[in-house]
C-alpha cells in the first residue's frame, strides 16, 4: 500500500466499505430512535448509541493504527494544528469523501455511491437539529 493509497487492494477497500457501512447504518439509526423517544428512553438509546459507536469505530482504529504502526511522531500534534496524523486518519476514515471515493473506484462500483458520505452528513445534521427542536420545545 502506498503513502498516498489508503488501501491495498479491492478487498482491502470492500471491507473498509462494510466497516463504515456498519458504523453509518447505526449512526443513521440510533439517530432516528433519538428523534423518537424522549426522557428517559432518549438519555437510554444516546447511551447505546455511543457505545456502539465506540465499539464499531475499533476496526478503523486499527486501519490507523496499520498506518502509522512505523511512525513515531503520528501521536503529536504539529504546531498550530489541533489533530496529530494519526486523528485526521481517523476522522477522514470515518466520514472523509477521499477513502470512500478511492474504495469505490477500487472496486470499479458505480461512480455516483460516493455520493453517500454527503448523504450522511446532511442527515446528521438535520437529525440534530430536529433533536434539538424536539428537546427545547419539549
Amino acid at each position: 500500500m502506498s503513502s498516498d493509497s489508503w488501501f491495498a487492494d479491492a478487498a482491502d477497500a470492500r471491507k473498509y466499505i462494510a466497516e463504515i457501512g456498519r458504523v453509518w447504518i447505526v449512526w443513521l439509526v440510533g439517530l432516528t430512535a433519538l428523534l423518537r423517544t424522549s426522557g428517559g428512553a432518549a438519555f437510554a438509546v444516546g447511551g447505546t448509541l455511543l457505545v456502539a459507536a465506540f465499539l464499531l469505530m475499533q476496526p478503523l482504529q486499527h486501519r490507523v493504527q496499520e498506518r502509522f504502526h512505523d511512525e513515531s511522531d503520528g501521536r503529536s500534534v504539529p504546531p498550530r494544528k489541533s489533530l496529530s496524523s494519526r486523528d485526521r486518519a481517523l476522522r477522514e476514515l470515518t466520514y472523509g469523501r477521499e477513502p470512500f471515493a478511492e474504495a469505490i473506484s477500487r472496486n470499479g462500483w458505480w461512480r455516483a455511491l460516493i455520493a453517500i458520505p454527503w448523504v450522511v452528513i446532511v442527515f446528521t445534521l438535520a437529525a440534530g437539529a430536529g433533536i434539538a427542536v424536539e428537546w427545547l420545545s419539549g
